[in-house]
């Protein structure tokens, strides 16, 4: 078997999609068509050369061209898409010009895009199967009126490798840690806003913004602007083996994104023993349960993640409850995302049609 998949993401999560597949014994070749080379046992990659690699829209329209082509030229079984825009919207057209199956991932604001677009719902109809974040996004997909027996739960066809996400007894430099890409989606600010008000009853608050995007450099002017910068430190980009030390470190993950599917950052974070402050949006609650693991903002505006993160500072029972039940969600967790479970999926969609 022969599967070509096309995707953006970083190195790590490339690896924790592909690791799966590349475990199955009749997956023969992976062709992986992203924008920069990768190295993985199976998989042969095809990035764009020269001045195509430089520009946005001489690389894509390179990717899909590579596409075509390799459709042409190897015919394989199947066209996997980790998000829909612009990779699903590809591997639909190749795999409706080829009649090869097609797999889709919606991930993050991929839904709300497709939700308002007859032309985008028009395309993932014709995909075989459908992978959706959690239970909110399956729901909102068959009110859509798409067939449900092509929709899974790409949790479990993702590997989160738990011995390297744990708590460990590393010392609480930080109250609050924040990791993830910071964009206007992400609502960085918002954090730093209502940190800013927590830091008015706990003059010693510390917290850290772990990542880096294109509107970092307007949240530190946020922090010169509201004299933050003692209490906020940004780390930038870490590798991704030094996020679970980042966490640990750490007394509460908080994250105030705008849309999310069941962001992989928050299960992290759980998984290291981190009680969450997050909106109460998208898929989240099939992981994140108030005042369990979790304290979900439903005011999703300054006071509203205030008083989440003020509850967790000052409240030592109630973050001491947030804490066990994060260790309990992880021990739930460990099943769901281990290296079998997703193997098992993968063979399912692959083979029989699940």
């Amino acid at each position: 078997m022969k599967i070509i998949v096309i995707c953006g993401l970083s190195d790590d999560k490339v690896r924790t999609h592909l690791q799966p597949l590349v475990e199955i014994e009749q997956v023969e070749q992976i062709h992986l068509i992203r924008r920069m080379p990768f190295f993985m046992q199976k998989v042969s990659t095809h990035n764009p050369a020269g001045v195509f690699s430089n520009f946005l829209l001489f690389s894509e329209i390179s990717r899909f061209l590579k596409l075509i082509s390799l459709c042409r030229k190897i015919k394989p079984d199947y066209i996997y898409a980790i998000y829909f825009v612009p990779h699903g919207i590809y591997a639909a057209l190749a795999g409706r010009l080829f009649r090869i199956p097609v797999i889709q991932e919606i991930i993050g604001t991929d839904r709300p895009k497709v939700e308002k677009s007859k032309f985008f719902q028009s395309l993932l109809s014709l995909a075989k199967h459908i992978g959706v974040r959690g239970s909110k996004s399956k729901d909102a997909l068959l009110a859509l009126g798409f067939d449900c027996k092509k929709i899974f739960i790409p949790t479990t066809v993702n590997v989160l490798d738990f011995n390297h996400f744990k708590p460990d007894n590393s010392l609480k430099v930080y109250d609050f840690i924040y990791c993830g890409r910071m964009d206007k989606n992400k609502q960085v600010g918002l954090l730093i806003q209502a940190l800013e008000q927590v830091h008015h009853n706990k003059p010693n608050l510390r917290a850290v913004l772990v990542g880096d995007g294109p509107e970092r450099h307007n949240l530190e002017a946020l922090c010169t602007q509201l004299k933050l910068g003692g209490v906020i430190s940004f780390a930038g980009n870490q590798p991704y083996s030094a996020i679970p030390s980042w966490l640990n470190q750490a007394k509460v993950f908080m994250m105030a994104s705008a849309f999310e599917g069941l962001p992989v950052a928050m299960i992290e974070a759980l998984c290291c023993g981190l009680p969450v402050v997050v909106p109460d949006i998208g898929d989240i609650q099939d992981v994140a349960v108030h005042k369990y693991n979790a304290w979900l903002v439903t005011d999703r505006t300054i006071s509203g993640y205030t008083e989440g993160l003020t509850s967790l500072v000052h409240d030592q029972q109630l973050y001491e409850r947030l804490k066990q039940g994060a260790i309990e969600t992880r021990t739930k967790l460990v099943h769901q995302y281990s290296a079998d479970n997703a193997r098992a999926t993968w063979e399912d969609l692959l083979f029989n049609g699940k």
